[in-house]
């Protein structure tokens, strides 16, 4: 039997048992157990083509009225089906006052097709609202209910609600836990199912998460291992944040030539697609290659570009690394003046948007500021801030700069305190190489 035919089949049978008042276990007997007509009306294919006809005898459907049962079934399905995919151009519009007006009038019951999606959905309107708690409860609802539903399993919502429980761990800066998610979406993925880009979104985010744990090794893996397959991703979103992702990490690492080449190349195809909010973190990028390289000339046109690019993005996120890559520059170049506003704007929108891994960048490069000025007191308390953050939310790498950091304002002032700092370094860098199996510390 077809498992479209068989999904179409088993709502039928679950509208007649409603309608008629009966739960699963009065059509139930000593033939067909309350779980087999479970697995019926939701489209469980493996269920026997006689066990379908004998609920169907039960109910007493003709099989001649099946067809156009049937018929009507499938033309609701398709109708909530595109009321289900209207609701998620809302949420990406951010338009999510009306998308949430929409999913309230749908209010389906968890044995229907398209619970698990309508839950996802929930989820992923609530994350917009920045509301964790419930948009993590309305996931794991959508994922608990994909067990058995072969509609959700085609369409890839557990993995991909796995991938949106992920979010909401990094925008609460548990990046750990969002890489846990990202591989509980991964095993999940279904490769012959629909909505295929979800496997690249789920393994763009894993390697986003590593790079702001400062785990640049395992996420240049990542974007090895998806390299030869760009061209199989539908989204050009995604294959951009690819190039940057590849050309940040080459950088950190050190490999400048070839970080360059990436962020030229994505730019090129962003700028061919319009994609403006990627043409954003390539130039951001590309001129702190050129920084790295001491061609402040060019580091500068770059970061111009980026400026004039801010009024097209809300995300403020965004602008929290350039602010304070270009405060970094002008440190480098000794301007002092102009560095602090760029740093203090960095800090201040790293402290409203909450977002830790890129504060901590912005709180060290500020101690950074004061203590290459000969101000090491000044400097300790943003040295201070950054390593309670890390140590909170379990940056391990950024831990480690911040009691490095620390050691050095501390080594012409007090010699216990510097003792103290050098200590906790070394603890810090043995609880990194557990963490990686006893190899050395990575280049961040």
């Amino acid at each position: 039997m077809d498992p479209l035919e068989i999904r179409e089949i088993g709502e039928v049978i679950r509208k007649v048992r409603k309608e008629r008042g009966m739960r699963l276990e009065d059509l139930a007997d000593e033939h067909i157990s309350p779980a087999t007509i479970s697995n019926i009306e939701r489209g469980v294919p493996h269920v026997s083509k006689d066990k379908v006809n004998y609920v169907l005898e039960k109910l007493g459907l003709s099989l001649d009225r099946l067809p156009e049962m049937m018929t009507g079934e499938q033309k609701k399905l398709e109708d909530i089906r595109l009321q289900l995919a209207a609701v998620e151009s809302l949420i990406d519009a951010q338009e999510t006052k009306l998308a949430a007006e929409k999913l309230e009038s749908l209010q389906l019951e968890d044995d229907h097709p398209f619970a698990p999606h309508f839950h996802r959905l929930r989820g992923k309107y609530l994350i917009y609202e920045r509301k964790w708690n419930r948009a993590e409860k309305a996931l794991s609802n959508a994922i608990r209910l994909c067990e058995g539903n072969s509609q959700a399993e085609r369409m890839n919502v557990e993995s991909d609600a796995y991938n949106l429980l992920s979010l909401s761990c990094y925008y609460q800066n548990d990046m750990a836990k969002a890489v846990h998610y990202t591989d509980q979406g991964l095993e999940a993925f279904n490769p012959e199912g629909e909505r295929k880009h979800v496997k690249y979104v789920l393994l763009r985010n894993k390697g986003i998460y590593l790079e702001r744990m400062g785990r640049v090794v395992p996420a240049l893996r990542i974007v090895d291992k998806v390299w030869p397959e760009l061209g199989k991703i539908d989204q050009t979103e995604t294959v951009l944040s690819f190039y940057w992702l590849r050309s940040e990490l080459l950088r950190r690492g050190g490999v400048l030539d070839e970080a360059m080449k990436y962020a030229q190349e994505g730019i090129e195809f962003a700028r061919k697609n319009w994609v403006w909010i990627s043409l954003f973190d390539l130039w951001t990028v590309l001129g702190t290659i050129y920084m790295d390289r001491k061609d402040y000339e060019n580091a500068k046109a770059c970061f111009d570009v980026v400026l004039s690019l801010q009024d097209k993005f809300p995300e403020k996120e965004l602008f929290i690394t350039t602010y304070t890559r270009i405060g970094i520059m002008y440190m480098n170049l000794k301007e002092w003046d102009q560095a602090k506003p760029f740093l203090d704007e960095a800090i201040k929108k790293g402290e409203y948007m909450n977002d830790v891994p890129r504060l901590t960048m912005a709180l060290t490069a500020m101690g950074d500021y004061y203590r290459l000025q000969g101000n090491s007191r000044e400097a300790l308390s943003y040295y201070q801030r950054v390593e309670k953050l890390a140590n909170r939310h379990n940056l391990k790498e950024m831990e480690y700069e911040a009691w490095f950091r620390l050691s050095q304002c501390w080594k012409d002032i007090d010699q216990e305190e510097f003792r103290r700092c050098t200590e906790k370094m070394f603890i810090v860098q043995e609880e990194l190489d557990r963490q990686k199996g006893g190899v050395s510390r990575e280049m961040v």
